[in-house]
């Protein structure tokens, strides 16, 4: 049986794959693919297979790829 935290786990990882498979489509004319994963050393064309082929991206790298556009998505402004 899985512990709370394991579970917790797979439901953030659930919920940041939602919102990163939405953002990286909707928003993929304005972003460079490469650079994103270059800057997490995921495999080349891990993004770019998923948005043209609705290839899934493995759960080891959602996390690190939807930390590094939060990181450029998150500010406001004013």
């Amino acid at each position: 049986m899985m512990s709370k935290e394991e579970l917790e786990l797979i439901k953030k990882t659930k919920i940041n794959r939602k919102r990163l498979e939405r953002w990286l489509i909707k928003n993929q004319k304005f972003i460079n693919i490469t650079a994103i994963e270059k800057e997490v050393s995921a495999p080349k064309g891990l993004v770019q297979k998923f948005i043209k082929y609705d290839k899934k991206i493995h759960d080891k790298w959602v996390t690190p790829i939807h930390d590094v556009v939060k990181g450029f998505t998150s500010f406001s402004l004013k």
